[in-house]
């Protein structure tokens, strides 16, 4: 498979998806918009549907190994010496790699669920991770599928409101905002 080409059309698809809504987008804009003709696009995909697909698993396979690396005993090391774990930024150093398949993915124009999956793929993350450490949530007398879903709503909604802000803040900034966040939720 020629990545070269495979990289070229996804790069137009997403070009596609912040001007278009995905249910209008055809293969055959693809295409054209890629510089290809239709059976180049499916050497590589099966339909629209699955480059979407592929796509969206490949955003959140690379959020993974991210996150795997955010541990929260380290994070809250961290926190209290007034520190930003390095983990911490590079989730959002990798979000603002990945910053136009996270705007499209999430635009008004995408109405395939990845807000939900998305969200849930940090449900997940939450229970697994920070659920399991006793110091990250030491008082909450919240059912933990309430707590999760506040607690991945907000992260949800900061990712949002910065890519909406056109990462106006360096990943950095972002990690800081995140554990001040966290702080303050704990003090709550």
């Amino acid at each position: 498979m020629n990545e070269k080409t495979k990289a070229k059309i996804q790069q137009s698809f997403l070009q596609l998806l912040a001007k278009k809504n995905f249910i209008k987008i055809s293969v055959q804009d693809i295409s054209k918009a890629s510089g290809i003709n239709r059976g180049t696009f499916y050497l590589h995909y099966l339909d629209k549907y699955d480059l979407l697909d592929q796509m969206e698993e490949q955003l959140l396979d690379g959020l993974a190994q991210q996150l795997k690396e955010l541990q929260p005993e380290m994070l809250l090391a961290e926190a209290d010496k007034g520190n930003v774990s390095i983990q911490s930024v590079e989730v959002f150093r990798y979000i603002e790699m990945n910053a136009a398949a996270f705007r499209a993915f999430l635009s008004e124009h995408n109405q395939n669920g990845f807000h939900k999956r998305l969200k849930g793929f940090f449900i997940g993350h939450f229970i697994g991770n920070m659920l399991k450490n006793e110091r990250f949530f030491q008082s909450a007398s919240v059912p933990d599928d309430y707590l999760s879903a506040f607690a991945t709503s907000a992260f949800l909604g900061l990712i949002e409101q910065w890519l909406d802000n056109d990462l106006t803040e360096t990943p950095e900034e972002m990690a800081e905002m995140y554990i001040q966040i966290i702080l303050f939720i704990r003090k709550l």
